[in-house]
């Protein structure tokens, strides 16, 4: 797997097109955007899904748990690894992250930000080597952005009801070094 320099790409361009649908990524491949979040996928089209990726010379990272016929295992990470293109896993499980990272793939954890006991659950995630970025979502107040860019100390990214432009100058403006969104009028700012 290539090194890929994916904070200078999240400089250039921090919108990051979260696909749920194989059709959606037809347009993003000629488009801006520099980094792909695929959500859901399955066995029979996750590799062509992730070469499509690589030879359009973007960034990719697979949602671990969401390809349908794919256990969230040690085995499942080591068929992405040996077969895909994939960069990185995205995954709300942490020991799959660990997993995940030990084979050289970057890792999103991936959490949601519904009540105290999540933003508690983020003490975990201040390890500094590990993992390489923290997504919160749903798109929280810039007050609960801050919060969790002062806890973690790790590059956020944040998604989830991201609606408009203020939605993305407001998560960057409190500290976030990404959003991602499935919204294609946001993958346009």
């Amino acid at each position: 797997m290539k090194e890929v320099k994916i904070y200078d790409r999240l400089s250039d361009n921090p919108i990051i097109a979260a696909i749920k649908d194989e059709s959606d990524l037809e347009e993003l491949l000629d488009s801006d955007i520099e980094v792909i979040f695929v959500l859901q996928s399955s066995l029979l089209t996750i590799k062509e899904i992730s070469e499509k990726i690589e030879a359009s010379g973007k960034v990719g990272f697979v949602h671990l748990g969401l390809v349908k016929g794919l256990s969230d295992d040690e085995v499942g990470l080591r068929y992405l690894k040996e077969n895909t293109s994939f960069s990185g896993i995205i995954s709300t499980k942490w020991p799959q992250l660990v997993r995940a990272q030990a084979l050289g793939f970057m890792t999103v954890y991936r959490i949601f930000m519904v009540d105290s006991l999540a933003f508690n659950s983020l003490k975990k995630a201040q390890n500094p080597k590990f993992p390489d970025f923290i997504e919160i979502l749903p798109n929280t107040s810039g007050k609960i952005i801050q919060s969790v860019k002062e806890q973690i100390k790790r590059p956020l990214i944040v998604s989830g009801l991201i609606t408009d432009k203020e939605d993305v100058i407001n998560a960057l403006k409190y500290g976030a070094i990404a959003i991602s969104s499935t919204n294609k009028n946001v993958w346009k700012f």
